[in-house]
């Protein structure tokens, strides 16, 4: 099944507004990670749903769309994680920005892994985030660095990250890593 055309224009227009953010400031940093993770919650479903139509998985339509898996393990399923593995190693943007997420944990400067519905960090979930990040394997650290994006947004998204300046060291990195998703991920879907 072909891809439809308004998944085009979506990809373009959403990729354009997050590239035009091109201060250091604080309020660009969320707008880009904001407008990055619209984008690219749109592709991560149509890569899902392609999955459920080829039989590759099966949703259960009873419990909705499984967003945070949609995000972490079926996207890199449909683009390959040794792909993604490829680009977190080979690309050395990518790898700095790895390198630094995993820093600002291991310093407890961030905290990823937070409890519902208070916000409180969860140490040792963290820890093992920082271990998933630094493994060889390709499905450990590809769905590690995804599952560590998939919860920066969720903390945005749903409020317990706060709009802090500190915030810029976090979002850099983040942002640095889902925009070459993002276009790994439409370049497949576009084929």
């Amino acid at each position: 099944m072909a891809l439809h055309p308004h998944v085009g224009d979506f990809y373009t227009e959403w990729l354009a507004k997050a590239d035009n953010y091109q201060d250091e400031s604080l309020s660009d940093y969320f707008n880009k990670a904001f407008s990055l993770f619209t984008l690219y919650n749109k592709l991560y479903a149509e890569a899902t749903f392609t999955l459920a139509r080829a039989n590759e998985i099966t949703i259960n339509e009873q419990r909705g769309f499984p967003d945070r898996k949609g995000a972490t393990h079926y996207a890199p399923k449909f683009l390959g994680h040794n792909n993604l593995l490829n680009l977190f190693n080979d690309d050395q943007d990518c790898q700095q920005s790895i390198l630094e997420l995993i820093e600002h944990i291991e310093n407890e400067r961030f905290f990823i892994k937070l409890s519902m519905p208070y916000g409180e960090r969860q140490p040792d979930k963290d820890r093992q985030l920082v271990q998933d990040m630094r493994s060889t394997g390709a499905i450990k650290k590809v769905e590690a660095v995804l599952g560590l994006i998939y919860s920066v947004r969720c903390n945005m998204f749903h409020g317990n990250k706060q709009f802090d300046q500190v915030q810029i060291a976090l979002l850099k990195p983040v942002t640095i890593i889902l925009r070459k998703v993002i276009v790994q991920l439409y370049e497949k879907l576009s084929r």
